[in-house]
């Protein structure tokens, strides 16, 4: 199991951190229960989607998706893991929503637990008073199930080109950037604006209509629904973190300052 586990970047790091050198080392070492826990279950082995947004809450909650937004890459990058930002939509106050490609086998394994409803109890940034409000995040993690039933025909497919609209500056909205695409057996509709390149956007709207294949295809299209469970509440006041699976709490600021490990600490 050790060779398998340490083509993970974030798993080969913590092994690295526990002198753990081969699987004899492994078996022996006191993190192992971390690793056999579940992990033989299916599809604990591959790669995963990480898409967030509003479950419920007002435009404060697009500054609270863009504040995880930016914990996630920071976790990301200090972690080496391999991933793909699929989209990202901005709005005037912050993120409506993202949705990441976590490229690394294992890493369902490892996200599982992020999984579920995320409560943010905080002061509002956006209001003048200091009245008290709840906002909700929907994080929902699916394993990347290669499914031989995705086939993506050229004839299936209208492909438009459109200006871009809303933040981006001159070149982006004045260029036909902006790619939406139209797979005519599903009635899917994707689009992507978010580069200055048509190639690019072109080539993540693919991967977003391949995502929401896949939904469809393993999911029955209800990632709206997928696990409606509490996983967290965030008191910003109290500076606590409650984590509902493991009734442990956390530092809130330690924990978004990266010194508290949300993936091995569950």
């Amino acid at each position: 199991m050790y060779n398998y586990l340490i083509k993970n970047s974030y798993i080969k790091k913590i092994f690295k951190n526990y002198l753990i050198k081969n699987e004899n080392d492994f078996i022996n070492s006191s993190i192992k229960k971390f690793f056999f826990k579940n992990i033989e279950e299916t599809n604990m082995n591959l790669p995963c989607y990480l898409d967030v947004f509003q479950f419920a809450g007002g435009n404060e909650t697009h500054q609270i998706i863009k504040f995880f937004y930016e914990f996630y890459q920071k976790w990301f990058k200090k972690n080496l893991l391999n991933i793909d930002i699929i989209y990202c939509e901005f709005s005037n106050y912050g993120i409506k929503k993202f949705l990441i490609s976590i490229n690394e086998i294992y890493s369902y394994f490892l996200f599982k637990n992020e999984n579920g409803i995320h409560r943010i109890i905080r002061k509002n940034p956006l209001s003048s008073n200091d009245k008290i409000q709840t906002s909700y995040l929907n994080i929902v993690v699916i394993p990347y199930i290669q499914d031989k039933k995705i086939i993506i025909k050229k004839e299936d497919l209208i492909i438009d080109y459109y200006k871009s609209k809303g933040p981006g500056g001159q070149h982006v909205n004045n260029t036909n950037s902006a790619v939406r695409i139209t797979h005519i057996p599903t009635n899917i509709i994707v689009t992507c604006q978010s580069e200055r390149s048509q190639f690019k956007n072109k080539n993540f709207a693919f991967k977003i209509l391949k995502y929401k294949l896949h939904l469809k295809n393993n999911f029955n299209n209800n990632v709206q629904n997928f696990n409606k469970k509490y996983v967290k509440t965030y008191y910003f006041e109290n500076n606590l973190i409650v984590n509902h699976l493991t009734k442990k709490k956390y530092n809130l600021n330690n924990y978004f300052k990266l010194e508290i490990d949300f993936i091995y600490d569950n």
